[in-house]
């Protein structure tokens, strides 16, 4: 089952998910040292640096959002070790060449991707238990490898559900999930982390060393500052959880959105929920919610009993699971952990898509409501694609921490919506402008009821007021934060924390 039929079929939610180096025979074919300069830099790392020509090329250049497939870095260096994350950047910087951070290459906005050189840290990807129980965890470490590492030790990492998305992006921007509301954000167990600078050299950032640089990588975004090589994150004892899917007629979307908006916020904070409102083009529209919950199935039949209450509803599903097996549920590949990496290794596939988010800091009045609804039943008549508008539940622990005490700003939403279009990467070309045409405008629709803010770790490049819409408050400090560690603005794209502002 592919993410977008999970969410279209059951109203499961997903992040975007990465790309998983290349390996077997691959791997052997990228061996050979490339010609010229970046021959000398292969000579100097114990990873592999991959060129246009070289028979790897080009899978190791690709993300997972098939829109980027048009872009050649220089090279591709799959670095493995913080001693070949330093000498790379040194390099890079002596030869003047963009650099791109890159952990699973899930970039909303394919900014793990650019014409220089991307610095490749998925070989980095150990997950191991420190003192005081503290999971550390490589920076290129995939999802599904973070949670099953610390089942086996009965905990976890609250973060997103997408299994092959990189660590480092996820917590980084934020890092939402289904256990955000009782744990808090990824970023928010943040308690260490190895970045080497664009002087090539490492830092080790914690609240007592480079406390500045480490409050800004909470949050902060991806790919601002420097390379993430290691992560040491706060872990939570898990064990069995209660999920539910609820599926209602599309006549009662409208008092569904409204019911849901006002108890999901509110909830207690081992609840987290969704509300999905889907549609395929050319079928039928559809509105499903769902939810996991750190306690019994009954205790949950109960918290949801104002949503069973709304309308007519056509499925009510609540079920009793492991930590670990819930976690596979939402990433949408129940079988074994290798299964829940990308192609060829493992059965998942790559996606072509664009999305955008809002937050809203109120509840939507019965007119926003009505042009969400509107919104997704457009989608019926307008060509061929999916449209998905997901509402995720804020409050509990997300919001009970301080906007300013890390970089993450968004502390006092009810819920934020993401706005997803998907096609088939055979379409034609008209078929993926209609999409983002639809996609602008239910965006545009939605301007006079939502906050302005947008989430960093759902990268939009269309977005003018980007540095208000994911810093707010918080970005006069980044930049400060920027310019001391980066003043050269070495790192760099097109939404990059600037220098000055």
């Amino acid at each position: 089952m592919t993410r977008r039929e999970l969410l279209e079929r059951t109203g499961r939610v997903a992040l975007t998910a990465g790309v998983l180096p290349f390996a077997g025979p691959l791997a052997e074919l990228a061996r050979a040292a490339p010609p010229g300069i970046y021959g000398q830099l292969a000579r100097t790392l114990q990873g592999d640096v991959v060129v246009p020509g070289d028979p790897a090329y080009g899978q190791a250049r690709v993300l997972f959002d098939t829109r980027f497939d048009g872009v050649h870095p220089h090279a591709v260096v799959f670095c493995e070790s913080l001693t070949d994350v330093e000498r790379t950047i040194t390099w890079a910087r002596r030869h003047g060449l963009r650099i791109a951070p890159r952990s699973g290459g899930h970039s909303y906005g394919g900014y793990s991707l650019s014409p220089g050189v991307v610095v490749d840290v998925s070989r980095l990807s150990r997950v191991a238990l420190g003192p005081q129980r503290r999971a550390v965890v490589g920076a290129g470490a995939r999802l599904i490898d973070v949670y099953a590492g610390l089942w086996e030790h009965g905990l976890t990492v609250p973060a997103g559900t997408s299994p092959t998305v990189g660590i480092a992006g996820l917590t980084l921007g934020g890092g939402i999930g289904f256990g955000a509301r009782k744990f808090g954000l990824t970023c928010d167990n943040l308690v260490e982390a190895t970045v080497v600078t664009a002087s090539g050299r490492a830092l080790v950032c914690n609240a007592h060393e480079h406390a500045d640089l480490y409050w800004a990588l909470r949050g902060g975004g991806g790919g601002n500052f420097g390379v993430v090589t290691r992560f040491v994150f706060r872990t939570h004892p898990v064990a069995g959880v209660a999920t539910y899917a609820l599926e209602w007629p599309w006549s009662d979307a409208r008092p569904v959105v409204q019911a849901w908006q006002k108890w999901a916020p509110h909830a207690p904070d081992g609840l987290f929920s969704v509300c999905n409102l889907n549609c395929a083009g050319g079928g039928s529209p559809r509105i499903t919610s769902a939810g996991q919950f750190f306690g019994t199935a009954q205790q949950l039949k109960t918290l949801i009993a104002p949503l069973t209450a709304t309308g007519s509803p056509t499925r009510v599903s609540v079920v009793s699971r492991t930590y670990m097996d819930a976690a596979r549920m939402w990433a949408g590949c129940s079988g074994t952990i290798a299964e829940c990496h990308l192609q060829p290794q493992g059965a998942l596939g790559r996606s072509t898509f664009k999305g955008k988010s809002d937050y809203a800091n109120k509840l939507f009045s019965a007119r926003a409501v009505d042009t969400l609804v509107r919104g997704i039943e457009s989608r019926k008549t307008r060509g061929s694609g999916s449209a998905i508008v997901l509402l995720d539940s804020s409050g509990g622990a997300i919001n009970r921490v301080p906007k300013g005490a890390t970089a993450f700003v968004h502390r006092d939403a009810l819920f934020s919506l993401q706005y997803l279009a998907y096609w088939q990467p055979t379409d034609p070309p008209a078929v993926g402008a209609a999409n983002l045409r639809f996609l602008r405008n239910l965006y545009a629709a939605m301007r006079p009821f939502v906050s302005g803010f947008s989430y960093q770790n759902y990268i939009d490049p269309e977005l003018s007021s980007w540095k208000h819409a994911y810093y707010g408050s918080n970005l006069a400090r980044l930049v400060s934060v920027k310019r001391r560690h980066d003043p050269g603005n070495v790192f760099n794209f097109r939404q990059s924390i600037p220098t000055r502002l």
